[in-house]
């Protein structure tokens, strides 16, 4: 068996634009002749790798990541490059898709889905939808692309880095952190492969 992290390092992570930076701040430093290392992180609920709760884009909805499904997390999944810079469309996803669970987009970290690829991974059944890019949509239709994934069910994790990775048949493991209500949260991804 072969555990492959594929979460990024915040730090190091692309930023949402908009976004400030995430600092952490060692307020105790055994360097320093303090007992204990101790640091206060300062960052937001979509920093990083990271997971999206429904009520992250659906109006009305309550369920953060404390109550999102953890099955959607964790299980098959099939990882599927697509053309780097590019819109995702359904003809690009077509023959490609179609028996995942869960689908992890390698489009080199600046691929997004358009509505009618949106659409069709709905339609497929795909449970959880992971992508290489700090957003599964463009900036001029965030809205939109989150709705019909998060409104059909499926979970959202995004910024993970695919370098090396082949496509194919894994296990992956994503759970977020509980956060009460939180509309994000960081996630540590990993693929499994047998």
């Amino acid at each position: 068996m072969k555990l492959i992290d594929i979460t990024r390092t915040v730090q190091e992570a692309p930023i949402y634009p908009g976004a400030a930076p995430t600092a952490i701040d060692r307020v105790s430093d055994m360097n320093k002749g303090a007992v204990y290392n101790f640091s206060l992180i300062n960052t937001n609920s979509h920093a990083g790798t990271h997971a999206d709760a429904y009520c992250h884009f659906l109006k009305g909805s309550k369920v953060g990541m404390d109550e999102m499904p953890l099955a959607l997390y964790y299980g098959p999944c099939k990882v599927v490059s697509v053309p780097a810079d590019t819109l995702i469309t359904k003809d690009i996803l077509l023959g490609k898709i179609e028996s995942a669970e869960r689908l992890v987009i390698h489009g080199g970290g600046q691929s997004y889905l358009s509505k009618c690829g949106a659409d069709y991974i709905a339609a497929c059944g795909i449970k959880t939808v992971v992508t290489d890019a700090w957003s599964v949509a463009p900036l001029d239709n965030e809205a939109q692309i989150h709705e019909i994934l998060l409104s059909a069910g499926i979970a959202v994790v995004e910024n993970v880095i695919l370098d090396g990775v082949a496509d194919g048949d894994y296990t992956l493991c994503a759970f977020p952190t509980k956060f009460g209500g939180c509309d994000g949260a960081p996630v540590r991804a990993v693929l499994i492969k047998e």
